[in-house]
């Protein structure tokens, strides 16, 4: 018996993406179309205020707990998306 690990698919990673660009598109001031979701974080501005507020975002979003690492631990969109569609798979599965 082997044991797999799920990847997200990309129609569970596209809402979340983009709900996340869009935060950080906002707390940027720039438009959407202007954050790569494989540009860490960091490197596009995206301060220590900024990362606790989307972490708060995150966890009123889909209600699961987003500690204040999450923007360290996954550094970039791409990254965050790819942990909060595993996060999200056992909840979606359960409804």
């Amino acid at each position: 018996m082997s044991n797999t690990i799920s990847t997200p698919t990309a129609a569970a990673l596209a809402p979340i993406t983009r709900w996340l660009v869009e935060r950080v598109a906002g707390y940027l001031d720039v438009p959407a179309r202007n954050i790569d979701p494989t540009t860490p974080l960091a490197e596009i501005g995206i301060d220590s205020v900024s990362a606790l507020s989307l972490c708060g975002d995150v966890e009123e979003r889909w209600r699961i707990p987003a500690d204040a690492t999450l923007v360290f631990d996954y550094p970039t969109i791409a990254e965050i998306a790819g942990y909060l569609a595993d996060e999200l798979a056992p909840k979606a599965a359960a409804s």
